[in-house]
């Protein structure tokens, strides 16, 4: 399953690398990252057994769309500003729908849980729309990118927790690093705490994939791949605004 996870990603990655180059189109990005997410928003409820998956899911893409969209066209403090008030209205729609079942429902809990921390996952995805809009998308999409990959060959080893959680930020931060040196990468500064904190969030997700054991079907597989990138975009995207 770990291979399936990190070729499923790489496919994903060339969408959005090809994305970022097609710099003519402002909304290039924006649209595969849409793609990503709607992926994402079939794939999680399933991933987690919700009782709902179908309800969910609805409610999944209605706000992925909403929160790319907000980046697009709402102007805020910053482009992602409004993910905010997307994931508030999801929070109100997941709680009214899982009431909704009655109190002799079973797993209502278990759905409230699965939808909010599905929510606050997919509509991280605005992140890449934000860096498609910005100076330089593709030397930031690169950077994170290379790192997400020097992780990704740490994770589909055999190798304890302890030491592949160590391994990927020291890989994903050596690669984010090294991508500065490219005349179309970001500064030093951003690329390395990119390429570490796409090695955390790898090597993070992998230890939860292990541990709980859920990624055994293809839906695992497509959620937790998709799940990776839209965090990364999200993580990618705030560097850069903080470190620049």
């Amino acid at each position: 399953m770990r291979i399936k996870v990190l070729i499923s990603g790489l496919l994903a990655a060339a969408l959005l690398l090809g994305a970022a180059a097609w710099s003519s189109v402002n909304f290039a990005m924006a649209v595969v990252a849409v793609v990503v997410q709607l992926i994402f928003a079939y794939a999680w409820p399933r991933m987690t057994r919700s009782e709902t998956p179908w309800t969910l899911s609805v409610i999944l893409s209605i706000c992925a769309l909403a929160s790319t969209a907000a980046t697009l066209f709402m102007p805020g403090a910053t482009q992602t500003s409004h993910s905010v008030e997307v994931i508030a209205a999801g929070v109100l729609l997941i709680f009214i729908t899982q009431v909704l079942r009655g109190a002799s429902s079973e797993g209502r809990l278990a759905g409230v849980v699965s939808g909010v921390t599905g929510l606050a996952i997919v509509t991280q995805g605005s992140g890449w729309a934000a860096i498609g809009l910005t100076e330089g998308a593709f030397g930031t999409t690169l950077t994170t990118l290379l790192a997400l990959l020097g992780a990704g060959a740490i994770a589909i080893t055999r190798w304890p927790d302890r030491i592949t959680f160590i391994l990927a930020p020291l890989i994903g931060g050596a690669l984010g690093a090294l991508a500065s040196a490219l005349t179309f990468g970001p500064d030093w500064a951003p690329a390395l705490c990119i390429g570490i904190l796409s090695g955390l969030l790898v090597g993070s997700l992998r230890a939860l994939a292990l541990s709980s054991r859920s990624v055994r079907t293809i839906s695992g597989v497509l959620a937790l791949a998709c799940g990776i990138l839209l965090l990364a975009g999200a993580l990618s995207w705030y560097a850069m605004a903080l470190l620049n």
